[in-house]
């Protein structure tokens, strides 16, 4: 499953985010990853439930703790 979610502030630049649910990342701890290059998170189902229907500070939360890397390969987790 797939959706986008876009948090606009006054104070910092509007950011729209690609969220992508991957079952495999269900087991772990984590928020997700935050792959910076397309601006997509790759998260288990409690973190995309979150950016799905949770509030936008549950969202903007979220989206500070999740993993950043340069390339996300669900092959290697």
């Amino acid at each position: 499953m797939r959706l986008t979610w876009t948090f606009f502030s006054k104070q910092e630049p509007t950011v729209t985010l690609t969220v992508v649910y991957l079952p495999k990342l269900d087991k772990f701890r984590s928020a997700g990853y935050l792959e910076t290059v397309t601006n997509t998170a790759y998260v288990g189902w409690d973190s995309f439930r979150i950016f799905n229907t949770g509030g936008q500070a549950d969202k903007k939360a979220l989206f500070g703790s999740l993993i950043r890397v340069d390339q996300f390969s669900p092959l290697s987790i």
